[in-house]
């Protein structure tokens, strides 16, 4: 019977340890509630957690409206917060006048179906916020 030297049993048992723990860990960082890194941009608050007041919503319309004319609005994606974007799904950038009104929202993308605007997580490429007209 072959069999290994006792530090060696012991090395493989920390390596498998250590392992785990880093897959442990950037599990967590993809998880919901983990903030989401964007190049150039920093942190970004989850897209589980965007909360915008009406103010912000309004100016976030008044901010997308006029670029709609330019945006290429599928009829497929949905309408609803929490649903899945297809995707092949042209999203934008949100223009910067209502970055500036919330800044919550960076790193968020849009787009408009169903005449409302759609702020989508462009990560996870799900609906996180629905504008109504």
């Amino acid at each position: 019977m072959n069999t290994l030297p006792r530090g060696e049993i012991l090395r493989s048992g920390m390596a498998a340890v250590a392992l785990v723990i880093l897959i442990g860990h950037a599990a967590a960082q993809n998880g919901i509630g983990a903030p989401r890194i964007d190049p150039g941009k920093g942190a970004v608050a989850p897209a589980a957690q965007l909360q915008l007041t009406p103010e912000q919503k309004t100016a976030i319309a008044g901010a997308v409206r006029p670029a709609e004319a330019k945006v290429k609005a599928p009829g497929n994606v949905p309408a609803v917060v929490g649903a899945e974007v297809p995707p092949a799904t042209e999203l934008y950038f949100l223009p910067d006048d209502a970055l500036a009104s919330a800044p919550e929202a960076k790193g968020i993308k849009y787009t408009v179906a169903q005449n409302r605007v759609v702020l989508v997580d462009p990560t996870r490429m799900r609906v996180v916020e629905v504008i109504p007209p």
